[in-house]
């Protein structure tokens, strides 16, 4: 049973577009061009994901890569490597287990990150900044955190400030 005054520390980390980060990554030609990881254009194929440079274009996940043609049409479309995806993601997950075992991946590009007991000495801040290091260190890859006392707030702290931002949401009567 929790004490009075618990406050779990939670950190929620999402790679950014990280299939599209990945072909970046591997392919420097492709850094700094509207990149669109998913299904033929001409065909009835949906964006898995799209880089940050497609995205201002209008370009989304789950869209119609026959629309996203149309919103960019110097946008290369790639079709996804989940091999490779997969291998990078055990990799990542790896990093988090070194920290503790409560890891809960949603999908291969986002996980929570219990640090509740581990955080009483460095922070849970300064634990998500540690793990985007060595995440970036090892794979080369961005990931925007959250930190905050609940899953869910945690998760919407790490969409304010994307790509590779850290956004913690204190507890209430914290701040």
């Amino acid at each position: 049973m929790p004490q009075i005054g618990y406050i779990r520390k939670i950190i929620y980390i999402d790679l950014d577009t990280f299939y599209a980060q990945v072909e970046q990554r591997d392919n420097p030609a492709l850094r700094g061009r509207p990149v669109v990881v998913g299904g033929d254009p001409y065909g009835r194929g949906v964006v898995a994901t799209a880089s940050y440079e497609a995205r201002a274009f209008g370009i989304h996940s789950a869209q119609s890569c026959r629309v996203a043609l149309r919103l960019c049409p110097e946008a290369v479309f790639l079709r996804p490597r989940f091999d490779l995806y997969r291998e990078i993601s055990r990799e990542i997950q790896a990093i988090y287990k070194r920290r503790t075992h409560l890891v809960e991946p949603l999908a291969l590009d986002e996980a929570f990150i219990e640090v509740t007991d581990i955080a009483r000495e460095s922070g849970a801040t300064q634990i998500a900044l540690d793990l985007k290091a060595e995440m970036f260190q090892q794979t080369g890859l961005t990931a925007s955190a959250g930190v905050s006392s609940t899953k869910f707030l945690a998760k919407i702290a790490s969409a304010h400030r994307k790509p590779d931002g850290l956004t913690v949401i204190p507890p209430p009567g914290r701040c």
